[in-house]
Order: C-alpha cells, then structure tokens, then sequence
C-alpha cells in the first residue's frame, strides 16, 4: 500500500527535499529514497535514506502491527514469521512484478500514446514498489537466517 504525504509543499512535494526533516537534496547531495506519494499529482516523494526514511519505515510497521493487533488478526507475515509468505511483503513484491511483466507485454503491442503513458506511469510506480518490497524481503531474510541479505 502506498503511503500519501499531504500538506507538503514546494521541493517537499517535488521530491526535492526530505518530507519528515525538510533536508534539500539538491543542495546537499543527500542520498534519498522513494518514501510515498504526492496525493495532488500522485508524484513521487523522497526521504533522507538514513535516517528519515528508517524511522518512516519503523513507523508504518509499528502502526501494521497495531491494527492487525486491533483487528485481531493474526501477523501478516505468518504466525511462524514466514518472510516468503504469499501475504507479506513478498507476495506483494510477486504481484507487483507480475504487473510489471503483463505492462511489458502490453507496451510491446500497443501504439495509442495514452495507453503507452499510462503504462509508462504504471511500470514506474510498480517498478518502485518492487523495488521497496526486494529490500524489505531481503532484510526480513536476513534477520531470520543471519545471511548477508546481498544489498
């Protein structure tokens, strides 16, 4: 799921600047990632990757486990912790690689300019996710079996 940063304003919400500490990336030469979305063009918003974007990160697990918690379901990942669980971060990393592959299908064939940009905007935000998603498997792989995660 994606998370919406409202009330950003100017290079916040250009992706320019770190949406939790405001740091200009341009300026700076801070290394960012791909945090969220602008609600008012759906355009990507980044954070500093160390470490605003560990402490948004911590922040949506802790609020996932409060509501499954809340709802009272069992954890996402499994009851035994599976990281490869079809209902975790890895099913999500599938699905959003499957879209991938049916948008590279689809732009092979396709010759209307709408339908190319929409798919063009469909693989990049997939493409993100996916991207997102690899690093958190990886991680979650890596605090379960001890293994370098790669990275």
């Amino acid at each position: 799921m994606t998370q919406y940063f409202s009330n950003i304003e100017g290079p916040q919400a250009d992706g320019l600047a770190c949406v939790l500490c405001g740091a200009d990336f341009v300026k700076r030469k801070i290394t960012s990632v791909a945090v969220g979305r602008n609600p008012e063009d759906d355009s990507s918003v980044r954070a500093c990757k160390a470490p605003c974007a560990a402490a948004l990160a911590a922040d949506a697990e802790r609020m996932a486990r409060e509501m499954w918690t809340a709802a009272g379901l069992d954890n996402p990942e499994g009851p035994d912790g599976d990281v490869f669980g079809v209902d975790g971060h890895f099913g999500s990393l599938l699905r959003d690689l499957k879209t991938l592959a049916g948008t590279e299908a689809l732009l092979t064939t396709s010759h209307d300019m709408v339908t190319i940009r929409f798919l063009l905007s469909l693989t990049a935000r997939h493409a993100e996710s996916a991207m997102m998603r690899a690093r958190l498997v990886l991680a979650q792989a890596k605090d379960v079996d001890g293994a370098d995660g790669g990275d």
